[in-house]
Parts: C-alpha cells; sequence; structure tokens
C-alpha cells in the first residue's frame, strides 16, 4: 500500500509540473510575442495571439502586435477587429491610429476611413493626407447580348396556334459611363448612364406559315447611388433609376421604298412608342469583422406594373480578409397590374476569391426574374421574356490606377404567346441568352 502511495503522488507531481510548463503566463505571452514581432514572424505571432486569448490572456501590446501580423499576412477584417480593440483601449495611439486607418482603406471600408479620419491625431492627418476629389473614378463598360436560339426561332412557329405571335429578342448591347464623386467624409455618390439599342422579333403563325418582322428600340438610362456611412460600420443606400424608352409601334407600319420592283427589299418605317420607368429603394448594410448583412426595399413601375421588392443579403469573410468570400440572398417580390397580383422569390448565391492582384467572382440566380432589380438597383431585368435562372463569372483584374472587368453569363429565359385576340396565351416558349461583360474603372 505504502509503494501504491509514492507512486501516485508521483505521477500527481509529473502531471502538475507539466501543467506548470505548458500554462501560458502574461510574462511569457508578452515576451515571447514580443520576439515573434521583432523577428516579422507574422504567423507565430499571431497562433500565439489566439492560444493566450483562449486562455483569457489579453492585453493592448498583444491587440497591437496581432493587428500588425494580421495586416502584414492582408488579413485585413481580423487587422480591423485587433486595432479597433486596441484603439478602445487607448485611443491617443498613433501608431494605431494609421494602422487602422489602412486596415479599413484595404479592407473596402473607404467611407469608415473617412468617418475615422477626422478622428486621428494631426501628425497622422499630416501623414495620410487624405483628399477627396471631386471625381475619384471613371468607369466604361458594356454587355453584348445575343438570343443563342434566334435562327432556329425564325424558322419555327414553335407550339404557337394559327394567328398566334410572339415576340423575342435578337441581340441588344449596353453602354456605360460612371462617374464616382467623394460628396464629402462619410458621404459618396457614384452615377451612371446606359444607352441600350435593342434588336427583336415579331413573329405570326399564318396557316402554319411564319411570318416575321424584325423591329428595333432603344433604352436610356440614368442610375445613382448616394451612400451614407452612419457610424460604427452601418451604411444607408439610397437609389434611383430612371428609364427613357421607345420601340417600332408595329402598328403604324408605313412603306418608305419599293426595294428592287418586285416586292422584294421593300423597307418600312414605324411611328415610336415610348416610355418611362423607374425605380428607387434604399438599403441598410452592417459591415461585421466575419460578415456583411444587407437589408433592401424598393418600388418600381416597369413595363406598366408596379412591384414592391425587399430582400436580403450576406457576405462571409471566413478568412477575414476579402480573398474569399461566399455570399447569398433572398428577394421577396410582389407584382400588381390591372387588379393582378403576383408574388415571388429569387435566390441568389456565389463565391468571390482572388488576391490583390485578381479576383474571380462566380454567381447564380434562381427564380424568375420579370421587372426585378439586384445590387441596389444597378442591374435591372426589364426584358418582355422571364429570366428563370442565371449563372456566369467575372474576371477582374487590380492595376495601379486602373480595373479590368471581363465576365460572361448565361441566361435561360421563357415568355408567353400571344392570342389570336392579342390576350397573353398560357403557351410558354424558351430561349437562351448569352452576355458577354467587359469594362475599366480609372481610379483617380
Amino acid at each position: 500500500m505504502g509503494k501504491n502511495r509514492i507512486i501516485v503522488l508521483l505521477l500527481l507531481l509529473v502531471i502538475t509540473v507539466h501543467a506548470q510548463e505548458t500554462q501560458l503566463s502574461f510574462k511569457q505571452v508578452d515576451s515571447t510575442s514580443y520576439s515573434f514581432y521583432l523577428k516579422q514572424d507574422w504567423k507565430s505571432v499571431i497562433d500565439l495571439g489566439k492560444k493566450s486569448q483562449q486562455a483569457g490572456i489579453d492585453f493592448y501590446y498583444l491587440k497591437v502586435r496581432m493587428g500588425v501580423a494580421y495586416f502584414k499576412v492582408e488579413k485585413m477584417l481580423s487587422a480591423v477587429k485587433m486595432f479597433e480593440e486596441a484603439y478602445a483601449v487607448n485611443p491617443s495611439d498613433i501608431f494605431v491610429q494609421e494602422y487602422l486607418y489602412w486596415a479599413y482603406v484595404y479592407s473596402g471600408l473607404n467611407l469608415e476611413s473617412q468617418l475615422f479620419y477626422q478622428k486621428m491625431a494631426q501628425t497622422v492627418k499630416d501623414s495620410v493626407k487624405l483628399k477627396l476629389p471631386v471625381v475619384s473614378a471613371i468607369d466604361v463598360g458594356f454587355v453584348a447580348t445575343n438570343n443563342s436560339d434566334y435562327d432556329d426561332m425564325l424558322t419555327s412557329v414553335g407550339y404557337s396556334d394559327d394567328g398566334e405571335s410572339r415576340y423575342f429578342p435578337d441581340k441588344y448591347q449596353l453602354y456605360t459611363l460612371g462617374l464616382n464623386h467623394p460628396l464629402s467624409k462619410g458621404i459618396n455618390l457614384y452615377h451612371r448612364v446606359t444607352y441600350m439599342p435593342i434588336e427583336s422579333n415579331y413573329q405570326l403563325n399564318s396557316a402554319g406559315e411564319v411570318e416575321n418582322t424584325s423591329y428595333e428600340g432603344e433604352e436610356i438610362r440614368y442610375y445613382a447611388d448616394a451612400t451614407f456611412a452612419l457610424g460604427n460600420k452601418w451604411y444607408l443606400d439610397m437609389y434611383l433609376d430612371l428609364i427613357f424608352g421607345s420601340y417600332d409601334d408595329l402598328t403604324t407600319q408605313t412603306t418608305v421604298g419599293n426595294g428592287n420592283g418586285n416586292g422584294s427589299g421593300v423597307r418600312y418605317k414605324y411611328d415610336e412608342e415610348n416610355y418611362t420607368d423607374y425605380v428607387f429603394g434604399a438599403s441598410i448594410t452592417k459591415a461585421m469583422y466575419f460578415t456583411r448583412n444587407t437589408v433592401n426595399v424598393s418600388y418600381s413601375n416597369l413595363n406598366d406594373a408596379d412591384q414592391f421588392q425587399v430582400g436580403y443579403t450576406i457576405s462571409i469573410y471566413p478568412l477575414g480578409s476579402t480573398y474569399f468570400v461566399p455570399f447569398a440572398s433572398v428577394q421577396y417580390q410582389n407584382e400588381s397590374k390591372n387588379s393582378n397580383s403576383d408574388s415571388r422569390f429569387i435566390f441568389s448565391g456565389g463565391i468571390s476569391a482572388g488576391t490583390k492582384d485578381f479576383n474571380i467572382t462566380g454567381f447564380g440566380n434562381f427564380g424568375d426574374m420579370h421587372n426585378f432589380n439586384s445590387n441596389n438597383g444597378s442591374l435591372i431585368y426589364n426584358q418582355s421574356a422571364t429570366t428563370t435562372n442565371e449563372y456566369g463569372a467575372i474576371l477582374q483584374v487590380y492595376l495601379k490606377k486602373a480595373i479590368i472587368k471581363v465576365g460572361y453569363s448565361y441566361m435561360e429565359m421563357e415568355d408567353n404567346y400571344v392570342t389570336a385576340d392579342y390576350l397573353i396565351s398560357t403557351k410558354k416558349y424558351k430561349f437562351n441568352q448569352n452576355n458577354i461583360i467587359g469594362g475599366i474603372t480609372w481610379r483617380l
């Protein structure tokens, strides 16, 4: 019995000594993290800091060292977290002030950096030298769209009966010019003009024979989005779309050329039918360390109907940086026209991944996108046909003073036939649409 007691006591002594050797202390964490910091061993600073904080050991200089380490490995959102905590302890530290300012900038929280600039010491302001130009960026872009089933649709009546008809697009382009204006510290205005020429086709089933009539239209769009930084990483966006469009009224056909004399090559002109539509809305965003959450609401009158839309979007930053960001959105839309009402949900999601030099975003949109807007009204789905699904990818390359963007999306479309009495039929036809996307942004 005596020997057993001695063995048990020895085991307890060994365990106690081992625990004391492995247990972290303030002095050990302070000296070791400082040593790693001086050696610029950023990974070790971060690993030790995490273990220390989990063990309940946390102090001002550990937050600062971890903030610098996250900054150096380009995990800017984690750096923001550490520097904000350090700033809360000692707001007069100019070293922390400057690092926090640039962490805001590099994590995409530019308006937050502008608000924080006003709190910084004059010596830090003199170092940063923040200037707000009248125009901070100029962008031009284009989207080239074509109906990949157009040629087949021209020669087929589809599922239509005699006297029924359908409208479908051939191709159109969007040409855009945008300007970004920092109106003041914490307020930004982006606005853009879009010109969109459209080529479409009207097809009539005449006793089983196809009669095609091509017609044209155009749209001019003006879009504006004002963003207000409310403090503590809350942001309010208010946006507006004005759409001025026209298309050939096929009921007003007038002959303007006799062709070659035998009836072929005859040219026609049409009166124009004009329309004006709008979208206006607002969204509020809360940027947190590892998520950004947005709630949006909008009202529109696209295509002679009234639309109310509300939705929620979340972006997740699991690595504490902007280099890998899954995102998802759900939108509810109610549309009413002539006392008829229809409601639908649209779901979106994707992943953005890249480095400081480039970024690739893959996305998908699912649901009936008809008279629908997304991305704070910057994208409008107002074709007569409904987009049922969309898949795409966009590549952005970051140069010193410019961002180059190229992309592609594939849309699955459907629309209704029109009866001989000019009523909307319950029968549908489908086609697919390809979109080539390009653009460049100059940062001034």
